[in-house]
């Protein structure tokens, strides 16, 4: 029923807005059904839950001036008004040449696997039993055990799509996550350790595994020691390699960075920058991605593509939305971003990521290391030169010294600053386990060498 009622409001706002005088039209009707148990202390500290409604609507005029407008309303009464504002924001716009048209309708199937009515439905005393779970086994690990820390989130999305070509689509799914942070603490030492899952099913969601995972590099953490700056071999979880492709999808892969020349691909193009075992595509349909949908924000239906073959880019892995498509008189590929996260990026980006496997395990890496470091975490990342694909951030809750195939001591946490097109040059191993980050699907790595220009102050 939600996904009918979306729907039958996304149609009546396309018909309302072309009343009004637009040539062209698009909206979007989505609901977000959140729920959060969070907790921090070794206690649940807040329970929350919502539902968030709204509207997105496109209005072109003859002209190709575009006005967009986003109400956080459901109701049909308000239909008129919303579209209404989009009409008065596009009047007062410079027109957009670069626009040629919104999507004609393409063919598309609903992927009922993406959504998980457990999940959909899961009740506070649920999540709260999977978070007890997680604290007791944290504080069963050690004595020094101070603190666990973290949230358990389920949601359920929907969303339709339709335009005044004759398109009209829609989609429904679920995500849980959970991340547990696990603080340490022996005589006047602290020590930190993170663990995170991802899945469209609550059930995947093992609170037992990821307690004694963090608590055991949160105690393993106290009493760090520094080591001196430079290039070390790492060795990376799947969670520290998650974010270094989140972000070079959006750096690198989107149509938007490529046109206005920032994009290291464009540089690059047939060329094998990377290792030649690195395979990187981006699939919505796989059922390994978080994200599961059958089309876009647009209603264009998800297109699968090779970002990275055989360590090569090309112009195939560039992402396109009908916008960014009409200037170079390409077709959408399906990446105009829907209404399904927290995130709301204005370009087109890769959201359904998959580095293919290799054929090593975390322990094989760690014991072909002679002198390098594991790295659990990196936050605060940021991109500092995108056309050489450089990125800075900080390693975190897990950071340790790897000596003779043995992780030996906790070190302080460092800052990197590296191009990614060095660090991602040579990867002699590629885990064979895939793990679920967000927006990405990918192994652990041991890479040669990665770049440290600093000591962080903890």
């Amino acid at each position: 029923m939600v996904i009918e009622r979306l729907v039958e409001i996304a149609e009546k706002t396309v018909k309302a807005t072309v009343k009004l005088g637009a040539s062209q039209a698009q909206a979007s009707a989505f609901l977000l059904d959140n729920a959060l148990t969070r907790y921090a202390n070794s206690q649940i500290h807040q329970n929350v839950a919502s539902k968030n409604g709204g509207i997105i609507v496109k209005a072109i005029l003859p002209d190709k001036r575009i006005g967009s407008f986003r109400a956080n309303t459901l109701e049909e009464t308000e239909i008129e008004r919303v579209a209404e504002t989009a009409i008065k924001i596009a009047k007062s716009a410079q027109p957009n040449m670069d626009f040629k048209s919104l999507p004609e309708p393409e063919p598309w199937s609903p992927i009922e696997e993406a959504f998980d009515k457990e999940t959909a439905f899961c009740t506070p005393e649920h999540r709260a039993e999977k978070v007890k779970e997680a604290i007791e086994t944290a504080h069963e690990k050690s004595p020094i055990v101070r603190a666990v820390a973290g949230y358990l989130s389920t949601n359920a999305i929907y969303f339709a799509v339709a335009n005044s070509l004759g398109v009209s689509a829609y989609a429904s799914l679920t995500t849980a996550s959970m991340k547990t942070t696990v603080i340490s603490e022996s005589e006047g030492s602290e020590g930190f350790g993170t663990a995170e899952k991802y899945s469209r099913h609550v059930r995947d969601i093992n609170p037992t595994l990821l307690a004694e995972d963090a608590a055991e590099k949160s105690v393993k953490s106290v009493k760090p020691i520094k080591i001196q700056p430079g290039e070390y071999e790492v060795v990376l979880s799947p969670l520290a390699v998650g974010t270094i492709f989140a972000y070079l999808g959006y750096i690198g892969f989107s149509a938007v960075p490529y046109q206005n020349g920032s994009s290291f691909v464009k540089y690059f193009l047939n060329k094998q920058v990377f290792d030649e075992k690195l395979n990187l595509k981006d699939d919505a349909k796989d059922p390994r991605t978080f994200y599961m949908t059958p089309v876009d924000g647009e209603g264009v239906p998800k297109k699968a593509l090779n970002l990275i073959k055989n360590g090569v880019v090309s112009e195939e892995s560039i992402c396109y939305d009908s916008l960014r498509a009409g200037k170079e008189n390409k077709k959408s590929t399906g990446h105009s971003i829907p209404p399904i996260t927290r995130w709301f990026y204005e370009q087109p980006v890769p959201f359904n990521l998959i580095v293919e496997p290799g054929d090593s395990t975390m322990e094989e890496m760690i014991k072909e290391t002679k002198h390098g470091i594991f790295v659990t975490y990196l936050h605060y990342v940021n991109p500092v030169e995108p056309t050489k694909a450089i990125l800075t951030g900080l390693t975190r809750d897990g950071t340790f010294l790897i000596e003779n195939g043995e992780i030996t001591k906790p070190i302080v946490n460092m800052r990197f600053t590296d191009s990614m097109l060095s660090a991602l040059k040579e990867i002699p191993l590629i885990g064979k386990a895939l793990e679920i980050v967000e927006e990405t699907t990918v192994p652990a790595m041991k890479l040669n060498k990665l770049r440290f220009v600093g000591i962080s102050a903890y």
